[in-house]
C-alpha cells in the first residue's frame, strides 16, 4: 500500500469492555479519553486512518448509561473514530448455592467480538491498510487474527493487552508466540492515557457542549472515585 515516502495506514480496533474493566473502571480520571490521540500520539511516522471502538449501551443501568452516551457523544466528533455497536442480552442464571436454586437474569454484552472479526478481516481482505493494533485480551479474536496473518502476512499485526502493572504477571501475551505468525503481542501502554484527555466541555454538532462526568475525576484528596 505504502509507496516511496508515503506513511503507512494503520487501523486501530478497540473492544471497549474488555479495556474498560481491565483499565479504565479503576482509573475513572482516564475515562474521557482521547483514542484518536492516544493511538496517534506514539505513531508520528505513521497515519492513523481510523480508531475503531466496539462496545454496547449500558440499558440496565440509568447512571452509567447517561455517562457512557455523554462519552460516546463526545468521541463521536473526533473525524477518525467509529463507534461500532452490539447490545446487551439478559441471561438467566441459576445459583449454585447449597439449598438456594434461585434463578435471575445477568446483562451479557453481544457482539463485541464478532463486529471486531468482520470488520478486522474487511479491511483486511480491501487492503486498506498497512498495520493493525487490536486492544483486547479475549482469546475469541485469536482466529480472526491468525486469518489475516496467513492471508495477509504483509500487514504488520500488534495486539495490546489491557491490563494494569499490578494484574500484568497474571495476564497472558503469549496466544500467538508459538504459531511462526508475524503477530505481536505485548501490554497496552498506558504512560501517557493521562495526557490524552478530551476538554472537560466538547462541542458537538449542533453547536452544543457536552460536559465530561463530575465522577470521571480524582476527588480533591486524589482517591479514585467509581
Amino acid at each position: 500500500m505504502t509507496a516511496g515516502s508515503e506513511k503507512r495506514k494503520g487501523i486501530v480496533y478497540i473492544d471497549g469492555y474488555n479495556w474498560y474493566h481491565a483499565i479504565l473502571k479503576h482509573h475513572p480520571e482516564w475515562k474521557w479519553v482521547n483514542v484518536q490521540s492516544f493511538f496517534e500520539s506514539p505513531r508520528p511516522h505513521e497515519d492513523i486512518i481510523s480508531v475503531k471502538m466496539f462496545s454496547a449501551l449500558i440499558e440496565h443501568d440509568a447512571d452509567a448509561l447517561e455517562r457512557q452516551k455523554r462519552y460516546f457523544t463526545a468521541l463521536q466528533t473526533l473525524p477518525k473514530v467509529r463507534l461500532v455497536m452490539g447490545f446487551f442480552q439478559a441471561r438467566l442464571v441459576t445459583c449454585r448455592a447449597t439449598d438456594c436454586g434461585r434463578q435471575y437474569s445477568v446483562p451479557e454484552e453481544k457482539k463485541t467480538d464478532v463486529n471486531l472479526a468482520i470488520e478486522l478481516v474487511d479491511d483486511a481482505l480491501n487492503n486498506r491498510c498497512d498495520s493493525i493494533y487490536i486492544v483486547s485480551g479475549d482469546s475469541d479474536i485469536q482466529p480472526a487474527v491468525e486469518w489475516v496473518a496467513k492471508n495477509r502476512p504483509h500487514i504488520k499485526i500488534l495486539v495490546y493487552v489491557p491490563a494494569l502493572p499490578a494484574e500484568q504477571a497474571t495476564r497472558r501475551t503469549d496466544y500467538y508466540t508459538t504459531r511462526r505468525l508475524n503477530v505481536d503481542c505485548r501490554f497496552l501502554p498506558l504512560g501517557g492515557i493521562k495526557d490524552h484527555q478530551m476538554k472537560p466541555l466538547v462541542k458537538v454538532a449542533d453547536g452544543k457542549f457536552v460536559a465530561r462526568p463530575h465522577l470521571w475525576q480524582k476527588d480533591p484528596a486524589g482517591m479514585r472515585t467509581d
